[in-house]
């Protein structure tokens, strides 16, 4: 029986219902890291919102499909583990208690809702829903992008939104590195899909990507896409989908040991302030296996606000014969600056799992990691697609409402593609 013969059709009202909150979840997804009180809403609007689409979300797939009882186990397993990390957290810092507490009840949300992925896309075409809508968002971002170029003063919101300081193109994001990592995906995903209007959108993505100046997305592509055209040569062995995610985490713990060298490099080739987003990108990834010394099980969720302090201070001063800027980092370590303190978070996914979780949590990533590659050795394009998303955790991907999209929008495509095959 094929995959099309087990979809039931549903009325007029729910399939609007559906699509409204996955449309929302998308469109908070898409203004990630944006801080909408600058234009007189409340603060903490975007997580809010979040939270409430995900709630409805999550009542309506428990009241249109039946509950797996095997993702009951995987979620209860799952949620244990959350709040462990949250209960070690509190110990080192208590004070964010309420973010750890949100966090835990997000992730949760998301992890149902990853459950229903396949029904959700079988019954209402989730994959082609979510590539209109970020086109259609990013198409007028783009429109008010090029009128900022010409000197109009169309930017309603502060920070990087829009464009940062060097003119790079962040679109809805809350800066370009999310932009560029988001429709580099989008790039990846339609480039190897059937999908309508192909060409035009891959030309699309791949200069969002491009005016972006996403460096990291821009090198990993082409590295991936060329990875494509040795597997038709060479064959896809049983081994590289277990050494390539490998290799890419080896780089990640590396640089902890090889670090002085890179930026000396970097300073050779980029201008002082240039330098401030590697050393605060880089740094997160090389001060967490320091952590990862003195704390093997970590310090628990946002624990590491306390705990990581000394190694930001360790850092920077083992930089200070490099002309390299660490005032981004060095921001950290000022008790005094609230700003500084709210946003004190890694920059990549797996730097906040060793810090929370610590040998643990970078085994169970590991794993996750490898368990995934397997099951889609099979299908070299998924393989490719699910590196970007693992090199981008490791290197430019914070916990983000974008990451946990990507995982969704990345399930649903795989069905898609499956279910028109």
């Amino acid at each position: 029986m094929s995959e099309l013969s087990k979809i039931k059709y549903y009325n007029l009202a729910t399939t609007f219902i559906i699509k409204a909150l996955i449309a929302l979840l998308l469109v908070n997804s898409l203004f990630s890291g944006v801080d909408f009180s600058q234009i007189g809403l409340i603060k903490g609007l975007s997580s809010i919102a979040d939270f409430g689409i995900k709630i409805a979300l999550v009542l309506m797939l428990f009241i249109l499909f039946k509950i797996p009882n095997r993702n009951i186990i995987y979620i209860g397993i799952f949620l244990f583990f959350l709040v462990i990390g949250g209960a070690i957290g509190t110990i080192y810092h208590g004070e964010d208690f309420d973010k750890t507490l949100a966090l835990l009840l997000n992730v949760c949300l998301w992890f149902i809702i990853f459950g229903y992925a396949k029904p959700l896309e079988l019954n209402f075409n989730i994959y082609k829903f979510s590539v209109k809508i970020s086109t259609i968002f990013l198409i007028l971002s783009m429109v008010l992008y090029f009128l900022a170029r010409q000197g109009l003063n169309v930017k309603v919101l502060g920070g990087a939104w829009l464009y940062d300081e060097n003119f790079r193109f962040a679109g809805t994001f809350a800066e370009p590195s999310l932009n560029g990592y988001f429709y580099g995906l989008m790039f990846l995903l339609v480039l190897f899909s059937r999908q309508q209007y192909r060409f035009p959108l891959i030309i699309l993505f791949a200069v969002t990507t491009y005016i972006s100046g996403a460096k990291f997305s821009f090198l990993i592509i082409p590295l991936l896409l060329g990875l494509v055209y040795l597997f038709r040569i060479k064959g896809f062995f049983n081994y590289t989908y277990q050494l390539i995610p490998l290799s890419i985490i080896l780089i990640f713990l590396s640089l902890a040991f090889s670090y002085h060298g890179l930026f000396t490099f970097i300073a050779d080739h980029s201008t002082n302030p240039a330098t401030m987003t590697y050393v605060t990108r880089l740094g997160f990834p090389i001060v967490s296996v320091w952590h990862l010394i003195e704390y093997p099980l970590g310090s628990g969720i946002y624990g590491f606000k306390s705990t990581l302090q000394p190694y930001i201070a360790d850092y920077c001063n083992a930089l200070s014969n490099v002309d390299v800027n660490c005032n981004e980092m060095l921001s950290y370590l000022s008790l005094r600056d609230p700003n500084a303190s709210e946003s004190f978070a890694p920059k990549d996914v797996l730097s906040f799992i060793i810090l929370s979780y610590g040998v643990i949590g970078l085994f169970v990533f590991i794993c996750s990691v490898l368990i995934i590659s397997a099951k889609l050795k099979s299908n070299k394009h998924y393989f490719i697609i699910l590196m970007y998303i693992v090199a981008s955790m490791l290197f430019t991907l914070p916990f983000r409402f974008i990451l946990f999209y990507s995982f969704f929008l990345f399930q649903c495509y795989i069905y898609r593609m499956s279910s028109e095959k």
